[in-house]
């Protein structure tokens, strides 16, 4: 789903989205395509099926109370991890802001945790909690380093962190008890490795 007040930039996606055929392209009265539909420029199949796109609409009529889910359960996160000092805080908005706690990422002080994200990671596994690395460093992912020539150490900073994070299961069906699973599995890992 894309959203804009852009009305250029939505005509364009609308266009786009069902391989470059015109915004015209749906007759609502015949209930599809019309006859005098063309290809106005190559485009892409990105329209949801009727299935995707309903059980889409239902899940929006839960996005406040999933939200909101989410946001106890970091908080929980933020309070619980807040003293461990191999974990390092990530920022928070600096505005007030509605945030979807769609993930929640930690980044490990890989000196003072004397183990390397990877490590951390696998060590969680083997007490049942799962992670994930959702943002490695663009310009080391292949294509980037293939295409554009890009080498380690060009940009050293955003290198450090992408070493450095993992997010940690975070999902509204969660319960508190799940937060304190996870944490006390990272007290574990931190202490015997």
């Amino acid at each position: 789903m894309v959203c804009t007040d852009d009305i250029v930039l939505a005509d364009k996606i609308r266009k786009l989205k069902f391989h470059g055929l015109g915004v015209d392209a749906f007759d609502r009265k015949t209930q599809g395509r019309s006859p005098q539909a063309e290809i106005l420029e190559p485009g892409y199949k990105y329209n949801l099926t009727d299935m995707s796109a309903a059980l889409g609409v239902s899940q929006l009529k839960q996005i406040s109370q999933f939200n909101q889910k989410r946001a106890e359960l970091a908080k929980l996160y933020l309070e619980f991890l807040k003293d461990i000092d191999e974990i390092l805080p990530l920022a928070l908005p600096l505005k007030e802001t509605v945030h979807s706690w769609h993930l929640f990422i930690i980044r490990l002080d890989t000196d003072k945790a004397n183990l390397s994200r990877n490590d951390f990671m696998e060590a969680l596994k083997k007490r049942n909690i799962g992670t994930g690395i959702h943002f490695k460093a663009i310009h080391m992912q292949k294509y980037y380093r293939e295409t554009m020539g890009y080498k380690p150490g060009m940009l050293p900073n955003t290198e450090w962190n992408s070493e450095r994070i993992c997010s940690l299961p975070l999902f509204p069906d969660m319960k508190p008890e799940d937060v304190v699973d996870v944490v006390n599995a990272i007290k574990d890992v931190l202490t015997n490795g």
